[in-house]
C-alpha cells in the first residue's frame, strides 16, 4: 500500500508563498506583454500630450479673433471670459464655469469642479481658460472615446486582478488548514463526549497528524481508564450483592432459633437459643460494617491474605451448621479431618463461602432431611464437601449454576433466591486458585457441592 508523504506546516506556508509569487510574476508578465503589444499596434499618447498641444497652439489661441474648437485638442474643454469674469463662449459645462474662473483669479492650476488641470491664455481684453487631463490616452479617437485613460487605468486593473487572485489563493490554502483543523475538532469533540469507538482520520499535515496521534493515545488511555473504572464498580456491586445475599444466612438462624425459643421447655434451653440469636445479630453487624467500608472506598474490597486457623474456623462453622439445621429439625453430619493448623487466605470470605453453601443446603433440604459436611485435606489441597437429600441439581443447573443471577428451574428455585450464592463461591474459589464442582449426591440423592482450595503457606507469600 502506498504511503502518502505528509507535509509540514512550514511547507504549506511555503507553497502558499510560492504560488503568491507565481501569481504576481504572472500578472506582471501578462501586463508587460499586453502593454508591449498595444505599443506595437496602437498609438499611445504620453500623459502630458494635451498640455503640449495646448502650448503649441498658444500663439494662435491668444492672437486669433475668436477661439474655435479646432484650436483646442479634442479631449480638452475651454471657456472664454471677459476681464470682469463674464463667460462669453466655449464648451465648459455650466457647473464648472464659475469654479474655473475662481481658480484663475486665485492663480490655481487645477479645478476640482472641472475635474482637470487649467491653462490660461491672455487675449485682448479676454482670457481663454482650457481644461485638460494629465493621463495616457490611445491615439485612435475611437479607442480614446471607448476606453478613456485606458493605459493608466490598466495599473488599477492590475491591482484589482492581483487582489482577486490573492483572495482566491488565501481562501484555497485557508480551506486546506480549515479541513485539517476540523478533523482535530471532530476528534476532540468525540473524546470530550466519550465516543471512543472511532478511527484516526488521515491528515495531510505532519504536525496535525502528530496531534491526532496524541489524541488517539489519549482516547485509548481514557478507554482503558473507563474500563478499569467500570470493572471496579462492577466488582464492588457484585460484592455488595454478595453481602446482601450472605445476610440471609444469619437471618435464617435467627428465624429458626426464634421459633425454637417459643417451643423451649426450660430456661436453660431458652438462653441457648437467645445466645444463638445474639451471635447471628453480631454477624449481621459485621456484614453491615464491611458494606460501609466498601461504600467508603473508591474500589471494591479486595481479598486479604491472612493466617486462617483451620481447626478454629471448622469448629466454629460446625457449631453454626448445627444451629441452622436444628431450626428445621434436619439431621446434620459433620466430618472434620485436618492435619495442617492454618492456611493463608481471607478468613471472613472463606467463612461466607462455607455459610453460603450451608444456607443453600438448608434451604432446599426438607424439614427433617439430611445434610452431610466433610472438611478434609490432602497434600496441598483443602476440600469442603456438602451434600443434602433435597431435589438436587438439574442438567441446566449443572451447566449454569455458578453464573451470576442464574436462578435455575423449579427444582431448586424459590422466590427468595436471586442467583448469587454459587456465583459468590465461584468468585472466591477463582481468586484462591481453587475449583468448584457441582454434582448430585450418590448417597443422599440430593445436591453435592465440592470446594477445592490451594493451601498457601506463609513461606509462599
Amino acid at each position: 500500500m502506498e504511503i502518502k508523504r505528509k507535509m509540514s506546516v512550514q511547507s504549506v506556508f511555503g507553497r502558499f508563498l510560492f504560488w503568491f509569487c507565481v501569481q504576481l510574476a504572472g500578472l506582471i508578465f501578462l501586463f508587460v506583454i499586453l502593454y508591449f503589444v498595444l505599443d506595437m499596434t496602437v498609438e499611445i499618447l504620453p500623459a502630458n500630450y494635451w498640455e503640449s498641444m495646448l502650448e503649441e497652439n498658444r500663439t494662435k489661441i491668444e492672437e486669433t479673433e475668436k477661439v474655435t474648437e479646432d484650436l483646442i485638442p479634442d479631449p480638452c474643454s475651454y471657456g472664454v471670459y471677459q476681464e470682469d469674469g463674464a463667460f462669453l463662449y466655449g464648451n465648459l459645462s455650466e457647473e464648472s464655469r464659475e469654479s474655473v474662473w475662481q481658480a484663475y483669479l486665485q492663480g490655481s492650476k487645477e479645478s476640482k469642479k472641472a475635474k482637470g488641470y487649467l491653462k490660461f491664455f491672455q487675449r485682448d481684453q479676454e482670457v481663454c481658460i482650457a481644461v485638460y487631463q494629465i493621463r495616457s490616452e490611445f491615439g485612435n479617437p475611437a479607442l480614446r472615446r471607448l476606453l478613456p485613460g485606458a493605459p493608466e487605468k490598466s495599473i488599477l486593473l492590475f491591482f484589482v486582478l492581483f487582489l482577486i487572485g490573492s483572495i482566491l489563493l488565501v481562501r484555497k490554502f485557508g480551506r486546506v488548514m480549515q479541513d485539517e483543523l476540523e478533523k482535530l475538532k471532530n476528534v476532540t469533540e468525540k473524546v470530550k463526549l466519550r465516543e471512543l469507538d472511532f478511527e484516526k482520520p488521515d491528515s495531510k499535515i505532519r504536525e496535525v497528524d502528530e496531534v491526532m496521534d496524541s489524541l488517539v493515545r489519549m482516547k485509548e488511555a481514557l478507554a482503558d481508564s473507563l474500563k478499569q473504572q467500570w470493572s471496579l464498580e462492577e466488582n464492588r456491586r457484585q460484592q455488595i450483592r454478595a453481602l446482601v445475599h450472605d445476610i440471609k444466612t444469619p437471618l435464617t438462624v435467627i428465624r429458626g432459633n426464634a421459633q425454637l425459643l417459643g417451643e423451649a421447655e426450660s430456661l436453660e434451653e431458652s438462653r441457648e437459643y437467645e445466645t444463638y440469636i445474639l451471635q447471628e445479630t453480631d454477624h449481621i453487624e459485621q456484614y453491615i460494617q464491611v458494606l460501609q467500608e466498601m461504600l467508603k472506598t473508591e474500589g471494591a474490597m479486595q481479598p486479604k491474605r491472612e493466617r486462617v486457623e483451620l481447626h478454629e474456623l471448622s469448629d466454629e462453622f460446625a457449631t453454626r451448621a448445627r444451629t441452622m439445621t436444628s431450626a428445621k429439625k434436619q439431621h446434620l453430619e459433620v466430618v472434620i479431618s485436618l492435619q495442617s493448623d492454618y492456611i493463608m487466605s481471607d478468613r471472613q470470605l472463606m467463612q461466607r463461602v462455607w455459610e453460603n453453601l450451608l444456607y443453600n443446603a438448608v434451604e432446599y433440604t426438607p424439614r427433617g432431611g439430611n445434610i452431610a459436611i466433610h472438611i478434609t485435606e490432602e497434600k496441598d489441597r483443602l476440600y469442603f464437601q456438602i451434600e443434602d437429600d433435597g431435589p438436587g441439581f438439574t442438567e441446566e443447573d449443572l451447566r449454569h449454576g455458578t453464573e451470576q443471577f442464574y436462578q435455575g428451574d423449579k427444582s431448586r428455585n424459590s422466590r427468595k433466591h436471586y442467583g448469587m450464592g454459587l456465583f459468590i463461591v465461584q468468585s472466591f474459589v477463582s481468586s484462591q486458585g481453587g475449583r468448584l464442582t457441582l454434582s448430585n449426591s450418590g448417597d443422599l440423592k440430593g445436591a453435592c457441592v465440592n470446594l477445592e482450595l490451594m493451601k498457601i503457606q506463609e513461606s509462599e507469600e
